[in-house]
């Protein structure tokens, strides 16, 4: 069972005066669960067949109807072009996330039933939510600057100058997520949106 929550607002200056901005900015809370255990007995036939638990189980046995993985708060987004004059054009976006949270992993077995995975830690039987970890925000700035260069008639060259995560933020997608351990340390994510500042010259 999943259930998604969310309020979406935007802006929009069209273009006029040489420049143009728009502004989108999302509240959303993801829930879901994937429901309890089954019991696996003996049918009549003599297969297994699994039946319902019709009693209360435990927070770490059976699921809960909680936050879940990739629910991600907030989410805002600012673009913008600007026409400076004299053939150049001056344009970039701004992008935040909020902390996208994320399944924790445990080791441990869970409550002696033999499989990892399960959310009691040690002895001590003390539980925690699978999802309780919550990465870092994300910031990122990318911007471009375009100049046409007139070549005669009505041909025309345009170079461009991209900059990808202008001041080169630490953006964390990915990270060590073990119950057992109490830092969580990133670890290399190849998405696009968490690497490090980039530029590209292009012409067109």
């Amino acid at each position: 069972m999943e259930q998604l929550s969310r309020l979406e607002t935007s802006f929009t200056k069209r273009f006029s005066h040489h420049y143009q901005l728009a502004a989108t900015y999302t509240l959303a809370q993801l829930h879901d669960s994937i429901g309890d255990p089954c019991q696996v007995v003996k049918a009549a036939d003599g297969t297994p067949a699994c039946t319902r638990i019709t009693f209360r189980l435990r927070p770490d046995v059976g699921s809960e109807y909680t936050l879940a993985a990739t629910d991600q708060r907030h989410r805002a987004v600012v673009n913008g072009i600007w026409e400076v004059g004299w053939g150049l054009q001056a344009s970039g976006v701004y992008f935040y996330g909020s902390g996208m949270r994320q399944g924790v992993s445990c080791s441990c077995p869970a409550r002696d039933t033999g499989s990892g995975g399960g959310p009691v830690v040690s002895t001590t039987e003390r539980t925690c939510r699978a999802t309780a970890f919550v990465g870092s925000p994300l910031h990122r700035v990318d911007t471009r600057l375009q100049k046409r260069i007139p070549l005669g008639g009505r041909r025309t060259l345009d170079g461009m100058l991209e900059l990808f995560n202008l001041f080169n933020h630490r953006n964390y997608g990915s990270y060590t997520r073990r119950r057992q351990s109490r830092v969580r340390p990133a670890v290399y994510n190849t998405n696009v949106a968490y690497a490090s500042r980039s530029a590209q010259l292009g012409f067109d």
